[in-house]
């Protein structure tokens, strides 16, 4: 993750379940520019996992935050939920969907070069060092 001089934002997004609308409205709101994948350079925004399954787009919230790891690298922190893990990441299989051969290789791709982890660590001024999972 880039170093950031202060003052700087946090966005911390949660679970967006294929749908692709909501988040690129988020993501607008905090002053992102989803059709370049540019971040204000005084934002970093972590995105907590569980981007597919369940709602009517995962290949367009896939397609999104592919653009964003592309247009803000560094800014963007994609980490994995256990509805990734299980599209090829080594994950049970739990969820009835499956996402297409594409997809997974998407996620597969941010996986091996490091674009797409487990958890990450930050040093925060308010509340010192805090480590951001999906879930334990």
């Amino acid at each position: 993750m880039a170093s950031l001089a202060a003052p700087h934002r946090i966005a911390v997004i949660g679970d967006v379940g294929g749908h692709a609308w909501t988040l690129r409205r988020c993501l607008q709101e905090i002053g992102a520019d989803t059709t370049t994948g540019t971040i204000p350079d005084d934002l970093v925004i972590i995105q907590v996992g569980d981007l597919v399954h369940k709602g009517p787009d995962s290949a367009g919230v896939v397609a999104l935050v592919d653009r964003m790891l592309s247009g803000s690298p560094g800014q963007w922190v994609q980490l994995i939920g256990n509805h990734e893990a299980q599209e090829g990441l080594g994950g049970p299989d739990f969820w009835q969907e499956s996402l297409s051969s594409g997809l997974r290789s998407d996620l597969r791709r941010w996986a091996d070069s490091d674009q797409a982890r487990l958890a990450v660590a930050l040093d925060t001024v308010e509340y010192g060092p805090v480590l951001v999972t999906h879930a334990v």
